[in-house]
């Protein structure tokens, strides 16, 4: 009976694409962070823990719940001897209600209304995540009685049962493939917490059909599609969520598929996104270590796009390091990147740069060199381009361009930009707009009594 139970534990390992290595150093990082203790936790633990050879100690199970967001039940480990402090995570949380878990769920399946009939093959791995959460906050009686489609939940399940063991077809192929491309559309405007639901659906999915031993043709065409979305994956967890350990593995799940693949451009693409997270903690050589990377498989395939892109995100890097001289050295190639002619490939996953980012990015270390003319420029020609779809970048855009007004004495114009900034961020939240509204914020508080200041606290608190 342990086997079965403890296929929980493996499997969520599985489906974020880590070895027993990694889920160990995951767990080490983990520990450090939520509890400041070092774990001696190897991948030979991890192993064992999950043939059941050996039970984790109750304080290895609490951290494992929250590593991969399950109860000790789904992973199988709920059998040993519970500490007096041990939870769900999510149960733990008084934010989270039964009602909470309605509604979550029924924008999942609007997500998957939207995605259509292709969105039929995630329905095995979408249904997993909703009996997760059913599982982490004990609703589900509550739920069977609040939503009659839930009943019809355990024919899902034997679904789910019959398509782990099926070969992978053209169409499913095709279904993915128009999948990949319905995320990249709707992650610009829907809630990131919605549209991560399919996307890990979609992850999973290509990983059951990978194991599935494709022709050598098909499988190449899954690898590069879970090259596609684990990126988008990572952008999701990193950007939107402030979930920089799960956007690490997904980045790695990402570069591991496109290297075996073969793709150079999504690879050098999944390793500049990794660089995005040393460098948060202002780990910024590391973070440049990962974009020389990055560079090495543009000498494989160039391209002027991502090779314009990797200039960008360094003058990024550079900015926040407080080397504004290297920033402007960095945004100078990338123009002339942009700008080469016949390296210019059609990339349909390559949606998140273009000139118009560009601007943004030059507009972002204009301002942090103290140019503001500059900034404002770059800015508006940023924001008079932008596609109407794009409500996050426009948000990040307004808040640097709030910024650039309050430098020039204009507190009102200023807040009144933040406020549109604010409006962007309700239509589809976004943590890296979110925080750069909290930067200009601190900004204002030497005005935080007058009344523009007042009334854009009442926006952002709604917000929050």
């Amino acid at each position: 009976m342990d086997e079965p139970r403890r296929s929980g534990l493996r499997e969520a390992r599985q489906d974020r694409g880590w070895t027993q290595e990694e889920a160990a150093d995951q767990l080490a990082r983990l520990a450090w962070v939520r509890r400041g203790e070092r774990a001696g936790v190897t991948a030979d633990m991890i192993a064992k823990w999950e043939r059941g050879e050996k039970s984790p100690s109750p304080r290895y199970r609490e951290l494992l719940c929250l590593l991969y967001g399950a109860t000790p039940e789904y992973l199988g480990i709920a059998s040993f001897t519970r500490s007096k402090t041990s939870a769900s995570p999510v149960a733990a949380s008084p934010a989270v209600t039964e009602q909470s878990l309605v509604d979550a769920l029924g924008g999942a399946a609007a997500i998957l209304d939207q995605l259509g009939t292709a969105g039929g093959i995630l329905q095995p791995r979408m249904f997993d995540a909703w009996k997760d959460d059913v599982m982490q906050r004990r609703a589900v009686l509550k739920l069977l009685g609040i939503m009659p489609t839930v009943t019809a939940l355990p024919s899902v399940a034997e679904s789910a049962r019959r398509s782990r063991s099926g070969k992978p077809t053209p169409e499913n192929v095709r279904d993915l493939e128009y999948l990949a491309d319905r995320y990249q559309t709707l992650y610009h405007s829907t809630a990131p917490t919605a549209l991560m639901t399919p996307v890990v659906a979609h992850l999973s999915t290509l990983g059951d059909l990978l194991r599935q031993d494709p022709a050598p043709t098909q499988r190449r065409q899954l690898l590069l599609n879970r090259a596609r979305v684990g990126t988008l994956a990572g952008r999701l967890s990193f950007f939107d969520l402030q979930d920089p350990m799960a956007a690490r593995a997904y980045y790695s799940l990402a570069l591991e598929a496109a290297r075996e693949a073969g793709d150079h451009l999504q690879a050098a693409a999944a390793l500049a996104h990794v660089a995005f997270i040393p460098a948060a903690e202002h780990g910024f050589t590391a973070a440049l270590d990962y974009l020389h990377g990055a560079d090495e498989h543009l000498r494989s395939t160039p391209c002027g796009p991502i090779a314009s892109w990797l200039a960008a995100v360094e003058s990024e890097m550079h900015t926040n390091a407080a080397n504004p001289t290297a920033a402007l050295r960095a945004l100078d190639r990338a123009r002339d990147a942009l700008a080469a002619p016949g390296l210019t490939p059609e990339l349909p996953w390559f949606d998140y740069y273009d000139a118009t980012r560009l601007s943004g990015f030059a507009g972002y270390a204009t301002l942090r060199a103290g140019n503001y003319e500059d900034a404002r420029t770059e800015l508006g020609s940023a924001l008079g381009k932008l596609a109407r779809s794009a409500v996050k970048q426009r948000a990040v855009f307004l808040a640097d361009l709030a910024t650039v007004e309050l430098h020039d004495g204009n507190l009102d114009h200023a807040c009144k930009i933040a406020s549109d900034a604010a409006d962007q961020l309700h239509q589809a939240g976004y943590a890296t707009g979110a925080g750069r509204l909290r930067e200009f914020r601190a900004a204002l508080q030497p005005w935080k009594i007058t009344t523009p200041v007042r009334v854009l606290d009442e926006q952002l608190a709604a917000l929050n």
